[in-house]
């Protein structure tokens, strides 16, 4: 979060405590009486200034310094960029067996660990193709399949493909407007892939399991949402289990 006010254009440092793994604001003395006495008062807030730090995960799950370049764009040769297009064109098109066979793929190929950031991003679109429920069942299937590939370390990825998947479960979507719509059917998919998720990934992220119960308790407890949102987060609990 940017801080504004009279300081200098540096950032704020911070230190850490050898106890774990916190940090904080190292404050610096102030002498009050210069700061009384000063006659050059600024006349309004100062220029806010943002520093930025960059961090990479790799295609396992591990943070790369910053300034390094991603494993997963620097690894990214002209095979995996094919097998990268080829298989989301195949999954978002109108073949049903091509779109079979990628997703087999996609869950049992062991050298595909640079694209898993690709994919990722391509399952967090669900917003922009809420209204279409099969490309957001498409798109849930691309996640089951990555969650399911042995050979993948989702690690931190956990989160993002949560929250897609939560998406699913709990927003209104534009899809739902038309009662012909069987979004019914695609909310139980999420919960059951939330589930899945969480119990064979959930431990890559601390807190996850408040921070889901929640989410969930929190739709559930809001009259304005509307019922099918309700019900995204009833089958959501129920299928995290009765405990």
């Amino acid at each position: 979060q940017a801080v504004c006010g009279y300081g200098s254009q540096d950032a704020l440092p911070f230190r850490a405590i050898k106890e774990g793994e916190l940090y904080f604001q190292e404050d610096r003395e102030v002498n009050l009486v210069e700061l009384a006495l000063a006659t050059n008062i600024p006349k309004g807030c100062a220029e806010t200034t943002v520093r930025v730090h960059v961090s990479y995960l790799d295609g396992k799950g591990n943070l790369e310094p910053q300034g390094t370049v991603p494993s997963a764009v620097s690894t990214l040769t002209d095979d995996l960029l094919k097998y990268y297009q080829h298989v989301t064109r195949a999954v978002l098109g109108d073949d049903p067996q091509l779109m079979k066979v990628a997703l087999q793929d996609l869950q049992t190929n062991s050298k595909i660990a640079a694209l898993l950031p690709y994919f990722v991003y391509v399952v967090s679109g669900v917003k922009s193709v809420s209204h279409d429920l099969e490309q957001l069942n498409r798109l849930l299937h691309i996640a089951r399949s990555l969650i399911q590939n042995p050979f993948l370390s989702l690690g931190s990825y956990v989160r993002s493909l949560i929250a897609s998947v939560m998406y699913c479960t709990l927003e209104p979507l534009a899809a739902s407007i038309n009662p012909l719509n069987d979004h019914w059917t695609l909310r139980d998919y999420a919960a059951m892939l939330l589930s899945r998720i969480f119990w064979t990934h959930g431990d890559l992220v601390g807190g996850l399991y408040h921070q889901i119960l929640l989410s969930l308790q929190k739709v559930l407890a809001d009259p304005v949402r509307p019922l099918c949102s309700h019900y995204g987060a009833v089958v959501g609990l129920h299928a995290l289990g009765w405990k």
